[in-house]
């Protein structure tokens, strides 16, 4: 059986799987928000270094088949593909490319501080005429269920949105409670990146090195000091 790795920016039980052995992994030195370009930054540095230290010299290395990155806000993806020759599979891209293989416009249900990314990689992606809107999931009804529903109902009704993509992991019974009460598909990111990471297991696919190819001189001692560094500062 095969071992994939997700990589979570908070603690969070992994999704299961039938095909595989799925390892859950909480990067850690991230700062204590992730709100602003600055956090996003050491965010990228801390996943990068959590998967690098993770599966040591490689992902092959550890056993490990694939590697998702679990929070959609996609930090530190695009590094571990230039240096990891196994899939690795970002849950943000995923869900907001798929969505649009269940409708024509999607719409992003995101935490308080989870919108500003989630605009960032609609327009990274090329895909904001696609986009409804990212609704707010509002804070003062609290980030239960009731609180995603509220935000999910205004993003169809108001924005015009056909596929729902909530921008943070939830638990299978929660993401099923929620899409039995709504009239669209919803989307939760870490669950799709782990069926996507098993797809392209059994198709034998991965990143494609023409668009990440590999550093010239790999440093992951480098970045794994910097990312201690700032943990010990209380980044």
């Amino acid at each position: 059986m095969s071992r994939i790795l997700m990589i979570f920016t908070a603690d969070h039980p992994a999704p299961e799987s039938a095909e595989a052995e799925v390892v859950a992994l909480t990067a850690p030195g991230l700062p204590a928000g992730l709100v602003s370009a600055h956090d996003w930054t050491l965010a990228d540095l801390a996943v990068l270094a959590a998967g690098q230290g993770a599966v040591g010299q490689g992902a092959a290395a550890e056993g490990y088949a694939a590697v998702c990155v679990a929070d959609p806000g996609d930090y530190g993806a695009n590094a571990l593909r230039s240096v990891l020759d196994v899939p690795v599979v970002g849950a943000g891209r995923s869900a907001l490319f798929y969505a649009l293989t269940l409708g024509s416009r999607f719409g992003v249900l995101a935490p308080a501080g989870g919108s500003a990314r989630a605009k960032k990689l609609v327009q990274e992606y090329g895909l904001a005429a696609q986009c409804a809107g990212v609704r707010r999931i509002d804070e003062g009804e609290g980030e239960g269920e009731g609180a995603i529903l509220t935000a999910a109902r205004a993003a169809i009704e108001d924005d015009g949105a056909e596929v729902l993509v909530l921008w943070r992991p939830l638990a299978a019974a929660a993401t099923a409670r929620l899409a039995a009460a709504l009239p669209v598909p919803l989307i939760e990111p870490a669950s799709l990146s782990l069926r996507l990471a098993e797809a392209f297991l059994g198709l034998g696919l991965a990143q494609s090195r023409r668009t990440w190819p590999m550093p010239q001189v790999a440093k992951p001692d480098l970045i794994a000091a910097l990312v201690a560094a700032g943990a010990g500062a209380g980044a």
